[in-house]
This record gives C-alpha cells, structure tokens and sequence, in this order.
C-alpha cells in the first residue's frame, strides 16, 4: 500500500460561469485519518470531493495531494481512487473481473491483477465471490465489491461519494462500521461526503460542515454537536429547540441563562450578558408531572407519539414550543398534561449572544 497522503485546500473557488459553487474554501486533511465533508443537498461538498479527484478543477487556489500541487493535474495523474454512490459496477462482467478492471487499464499483467483482485476481495469479505456476477449480489455485496475495486489500486487518498444512500438503514450501520475499521487497519487516507448527520458522526475523525459553498464550522463529531458554533450547525447538528434567554456572567467560563421560570448554568468560552440565543437538545431534557417550585421550566403537552423505543412530545412553554424526547415510554403523557421540564447543562448550548 502506498503511503497515505494529505490533501489541502488553500482558498480554493469553483464557478460555474456567475455562480460559485465553492467560495474560498481552505481546509486540511491528515494523512491516514477519515474527514468527511458534510452538509444539506446543494452546498459544495459534491464539488469539493471532485475537485479532490481531479474530476473537476478549481476555479481558483491551491489544491495540494502529499505536498505536490494538483491544481491543474488530471484526474489519472492524482493517485486516488473514488467509491461513487452508484457503485458504478459493469454489469455483464464477474466480480472479480470488475475489480481487475482498473489495474488491467493501468498496465498491471493479468496474472498479477488477478492476485491483486482477489486479495482486494479478501480484504472486505468477498473471498469465493469472485465469479459471480454483480446481479447476484446485495446491495451491500455491491457496495464492499466497489470499495475493493478501489483499494486494488492502492490509491494515497480514497474518497467516498454517498456510498450508503442506496441501503436500508441496518445496512447502512453495519457498512458504515466496515469502512471504519477497514480504513483504520490499513491506515487509509479518505474523504468522505455525506447528508447524513450520524453517518459522518460514526465514521469520522473530523467533520467539515459546508453551507452554501463555504465551510460553516470544522472539527471533531463531539465539537460540532457539543459546541456548535452558529445557529445553523446547532439546527444541523442533530435536533435542537432555539430558545431566547437573559444571560449573566458566572465566571469561571460559565453563565446562567434564565428561560421562562428557569434558570441554567451552562458553559460559555466569553463573557456574555443580555438577551441570547440558546438550542436546546431534546434527549437532554427531562420531563416530570408539575410539581411547586421544581426549577425547571413548566409545560402542557401539545402531542405525543409513540416510536417504539422512545416516546416524542411537542411541549408548549413560555420560551416557545419545544421537541422533546423521552425514554419512559411504558406510561405515556397524554395531550394537556402539565409537566416541568429539567434542563440539563450539556444539552444548553449558547449560539448567539
């Protein structure tokens, strides 16, 4: 396997004539880790991957794979490899024949293309499917046979476009865990893109979160959804309520925000005071029948669904009507019910202010 490479972005522009799809986007990629590039639907982390591959170039800025400049390099000369979303698997060859086919158009001798084909197949769990044809197999079958497609050819950065969109959703955890640990034993640069929150929080050692063509906050899983730093990551980042508060210093890196009849002391890296803005995380809140002078916030029951391992409220407070999620799902509040809501410090998250 070929040392894993880096891949940066220095102020790197897509346009499509007027209109930019990527707008100055800097970021940098380490070598042997997995970053994925997410977002909703239209925000540049398409392009962004196919400017990695070569498949579209930039605009403008630097594009740099292991230190060498790339930025006007064709896709062939870039030494990665792309797992795309179809899979893109040619249909009237085997499974072993549709691995070999990128090291047969590089000039690898068939002989030694076989071998590597089949220890490709090995590695995600194909060994003995090598002469069935890709309608035989699942979609998952598919996917690995895709992956593996693209490992043969030993690529220094391996980029992953939607690869689990086309799976049910116990398949998609069981693959999203595959990748993961196939990534981290062979010590495999990737690029990931995804829309899907809990797949780029599972697979991923950072997260570049991109909106409208621009990067909106970069970091760990746990950063982003622990200390979002706009309102938009707080919304995207998982379900939040916004909630508006009076805050005031505490010290020590933290303040007390009053909502409605409660009052919480939750982190701040400034000095905050007056009016803010604050998301608040469903799973964090707990709900309990009225009682006198509980400290939390007081609610009535607007609905109630039952989802099997949880049960949902929508509550309506004085700080507006809140989402909430609750594990007790053996007696359930009905509609009109009078509840306290607890709020916990972790799931109050300051956004503006």
């Amino acid at each position: 396997m070929t040392q894993p490479a880096g891949v940066e972005f220095h102020n790197v522009v897509k346009r499509y004539g007027d209109v930019a799809a990527v707008t100055g986007v800097s970021f940098r990629v380490d070598a042997g880790t997995l970053v994925t590039l997410l977002g909703p639907s239209g925000c540049g982390k398409t392009t962004t991957l196919r400017m990695i591959a070569g498949l579209e170039l930039a605009s403008e800025g630097r594009i740099e794979i292991a230190g060498r400049d790339v930025t006007a390099v064709g896709a062939t000369q870039r030494d990665v490899s792309m797992v795309f979303q179809s899979y893109a698997l040619f249909p009237h060859m085997s499974v072993l024949e549709n691995v070999c086919y990128g090291l047969r158009r590089s000039g690898i001798a068939r002989e030694e293309a076989g071998r590597r084909a089949r220890e490709g197949l090995a590695q995600v769990g194909l060994a003995g499917y090598e002469e069935r044809q890709p309608s035989e197999l699942s979609g998952g079958q598919q996917q690995r046979v895709a992956v593996a497609r693209a490992l043969v050819l030993r690529p220094s950065v391996l980029l992953f476009d939607e690869p689990l969109s086309n799976l049910d959703a116990r398949l998609r955890r069981q693959m999203r865990q595959e990748i993961r640990t196939l990534q981290q034993s062979l010590g495999l640069t990737v690029v990931y893109v995804t829309h899907d929150q809990q797949e780029a929080m599972a697979v991923s050692d950072r997260i570049i979160v991109m909106n409208k063509g621009a990067i909106e906050q970069d970091g760990t899983p746990r950063d982003l959804y622990e200390r979002p730093a706009t309102p938009f990551l707080a919304r995207f980042m998982g379900e939040s309520n916004p909630a508006t508060g009076i805050a005031r210093p505490l010290g020590n890196g933290r303040i007390a925000v009053r909502l409605g009849e409660a009052e919480i002391a939750v982190a701040s890296p400034r000095v905050v005071s007056g009016s803010v803005t604050v998301a608040i995380r469903p799973e964090t809140v707990r709900v309990e029948s009225r009682v006198p002078n509980s400290g939390g916030l007081t609610g009535r029951v607007e609905a109630a669904s039952y989802v099997g391992t949880h049960m949902e409220y929508g509550i309506a407070t004085t700080v507006g009507s809140l989402f909430v999620v609750c594990p007790r799902v053996e007696r359930p509040l009905p509609v009109g019910h009078e509840v306290d809501l607890l709020l916990e410090p972790r799931g109050v998250i300051l956004v503006d202010g």
